[in-house]
């Protein structure tokens, strides 16, 4: 009996209440026409943007001077610097040397959309994928343009590795790239 009353109060629990609880909406358009506009991109599409917030493109250039913009790219930015810490007998802490500023770790995340003629359009995009793989796959170093780059100085990154989970959208893919900034150095040698 005990199992059957527990059952039955199991049941109620996950009953699911109804969503809409006042009357359904009205979409009479208050006596004038339903307008329709033109279906956008709506992230990757600046004119859909305009006067609206600021797109913040990320471009990559390679050393063949071939470019690649994308649109649809969130970037954050973290540094650790090298300090060394020594530990002193009969003192609390650690003295600390500050010896200098680390790379920053840039990672990635870029959504990549099936475009054919300047529409998104439904199929996987392959091709888009391929374009940008060419410059992960790429040994050197890669110039780096963004208004939120430039705020950190960072003009050249290297990709240290990269990752991409098939999405369930088959007009769009996500992929997450892992980069460290990169700087051109002068090494001068006094042994000649």
């Amino acid at each position: 009996m005990a199992s059957g009353v527990a059952t039955q109060v199991k049941g109620s629990l996950y009953r699911f209440k109804p969503s809409r609880t006042g009357k359904s909406p009205n979409w009479d358009g208050r006596g004038n026409e339903i307008t329709t506009n033109e279906q956008r991109s709506p992230i990757t599409d600046k004119s859909y943007w305009k006067d609206r917030y600021v797109l913040c493109e990320l471009t990559l250039e390679n050393r063949k001077k071939d470019r690649l913009v994308m649109n649809d790219a969130i970037v954050s930015v973290s540094r650790t610097k090298n300090i060394v810490t020594t530990q002193i007998v009969g003192m609390n802490g650690t003295v600390k040397e500050y010896i200098s500023a680390g790379d920053y770790s840039v990672n990635i995340v870029v959504g990549v959309a099936a475009v054919r003629d300047g529409v998104i359009v439904d199929e996987y995009p392959a091709e888009g994928l391929r374009e940008l793989r060419a410059f992960l796959d790429d040994n050197e170093a890669l110039s780096v343009h963004s208004e939120f780059l430039e705020v950190f100085d960072i003009t050249s990154i290297v990709v240290k590795s990269f990752s991409v989970s098939q999405d369930t959208a088959s007009n769009y893919q996500a992929v997450s790239i892992t980069a460290e900034s990169d700087e051109e150095y002068n090494i001068y040698s006094t042994d000649y």
